[in-house]
């Protein structure tokens, strides 16, 4: 089953080994999910792709009806795990290959359940990466480029820079995503022993981190090249603020790091064509926008008139999207004459006081504890303005989304959002929203009093929204930053680690 580069219509086709714990639309759970599949999907058009996932026990995996190719048993710590791996093919240029093993994967959620994480998600993980690259080596398959993320594949680039490899795996040039730095894969230091590695990789130079075992260190360290979902999130991992500890590491190894920023699928966002929301509209039909809000206004039985702006927040709650600034906030934003929406489920003490919140705000407040996909095609039509006021956001998609919906964003100046969100200046003509920086709560809540001011201006206001639904964020832009960075690093020497 060994690939052959074979020439596409540019030359040769770049053969393309991606690995990812979830990818839409067959599991996602957050932002990796989105590029776990778009990316490859994407490069697909141009190279080849063969993306390889955990064969979860989800409606989308079990329709695909995906083929089994080959079984083998994989060895951790002198037990042995049967693996199967499926194989269905998405397009010409992607195969997508699911390892899989019902102890480990046939669950309900993908990394745990309402009690917290598996406890077994290291040995889950620690799987999926041997059987598949078991496969890889099994089948004598040949890449150029092999793409990790997240810590959940980040101990591959360690095994592939083992002594003892085939040759093919020492020509691939290794790319090692982080998609959030703040799920570093970090366990108990007894569990290193499963890996099968030699001891000395556990120190402080390697995967050590306190006394306990830290996955994304290998991924740091092994890989030719380290990724992040946004330029400026790739500078602030670099601070103790943002680094969580692993600052030092990166900025010893920052030759080697860069950022690019995630795309968007307009395919699926896009309120031209959009089928979740009540009235399609686009920069030529601004007014119909409106009729979304009235729509919704309706469905949710909110009483105030469907006029008075609409702020809205779709996010998941916890502590690093900035709950706690918003509950200090909203007080005093709910006594102008706007209604603010919530969308998300999460962290158990934040829900509760958002509840709270609601509860003495009923009328000017509206918190939807759950998530589902229409409701926030629904928001991000009806909505005036999205609000993230996120502690730190990798990369960040609801303020790209927002923007192709005329819905002006207000964000935190952090990774993604610094990158994606322009300053609007009046008067400039230039400028696709607003963004603020620190946690002065007056200073915060005077910059949303601005704004209202200028949604109250028509003229000023579509000049704002025009800006944002003319700005690109597809794929197609992204993916020649991607092809760019592949072609640099096979030109150049492999990092050794």
């Amino acid at each position: 089953m060994s690939i052959v580069i074979e020439p596409s219509a540019k030359g040769k086709f770049l053969n393309i080994l991606f690995f990812t714990s979830e990818a839409i639309p067959f599991a996602k759970t957050g932002g990796l999910g989105d590029v776990g599949g778009l990316l490859p999907k994407a490069l697909a058009e141009s190279e080849r792709v063969f993306l390889f996932m955990p064969d979860y026990m989800t409606d989308n995996i079990d329709h695909l009806k995906a083929t089994p190719i080959d079984s083998f048993s994989v060895q951790i710590s002198g037990k042995t795990f049967p693996a199967v791996v499926k194989k269905v093919l998405v397009s010409p240029n992607l195969s997508v290959f699911f390892v899989s093993n019902d102890h480990f994967f046939a669950r309900q959620f993908l990394y745990g359940d309402s009690s917290g994480d598996y406890p077994d998600n290291f040995i889950r993980f620690l799987f999926f990466q041997m059987a598949a690259l078991e496969f890889v080596k099994k089948n004598h398959l040949h890449f150029d480029i092999i793409h990790c993320n997240d810590w959940q594949t980040a101990l591959i680039p360690l095994f592939l820079k083992l002594e003892g490899n085939p040759a093919f795996f020492k020509k691939a040039r290794i790319v090692f995503s982080i998609h959030n730095l703040g799920y570093q894969g970090v366990f108990t230091g007894d569990q290193f022993k499963e890996t099968g590695l030699p001891s000395y990789l556990f120190s402080p130079e390697y995967l050590e981190f306190y006394g306990q075992l830290n996955c994304m260190k290998a991924g740091i360290i092994f890989s030719d090249w380290i990724l992040t979902v946004s330029p400026t999130y790739a500078k602030e991992i670099l601070s103790a603020e943002n680094g969580f500890g692993l600052e030092g590491l990166l900025n010893k190894f920052s030759f080697k790091l860069s950022g690019i920023l995630n795309g968007v699928d307009y395919s699926q966002w896009d309120p031209q064509i959009d089928p979740f929301i009540a009235c399609n509209y686009s920069i030529q039909s601004l007014d119909r926008k409106i009729k979304n809000k009235q729509h919704l206004f309706g469905e949710l039985g909110i009483s105030k008139n469907s006029q008075v702006p609409l702020l809205a927040l779709i996010s998941r709650i916890s502590a690093q999207k900035g709950i706690e600034l918003l509950l200090k906030l909203l007080p005093a934003l709910l006594k102008e004459d706007l209604h603010f929406i919530f969308l998300g489920v999460g962290d158990g003490f934040w829900t509760e006081k958002l509840k709270e919140m609601e509860g003495l705000f009923a009328r000017d407040m509206t918190f939807l504890n759950y998530f589902d996909e229409k409701m926030a095609h629904q928001l991000e039509a009806a909505a005036d303005i999205l609000f993230m006021p996120s502690i730190y956001e990798p990369c960040g998609l609801n303020q790209i989304f927002s923007l192709k919906y005329g819905t002006v964003p207000i964000v935190r100046a952090t990774g993604g959002l610094e990158d994606s969100v322009q300053e609007f200046v009046p008067g400039a003509g230039q400028g696709t929203g607003f963004k603020f920086k620190g946690n002065d709560t007056e200073e915060i809540t005077a910059k949303i009093k601005e704004v209202l001011t200028m949604l109250a201006n028509k003229k000023i206001w579509r000049e704002i929204q025009k800006n944002g639904m003319s700005m690109d964020f597809s794929w197609h832009k992204v993916v020649p930053q991607y092809l760019a960075l592949y072609n640099k690093i096979l030109k150049e020497a492999p990092a050794n680690g």
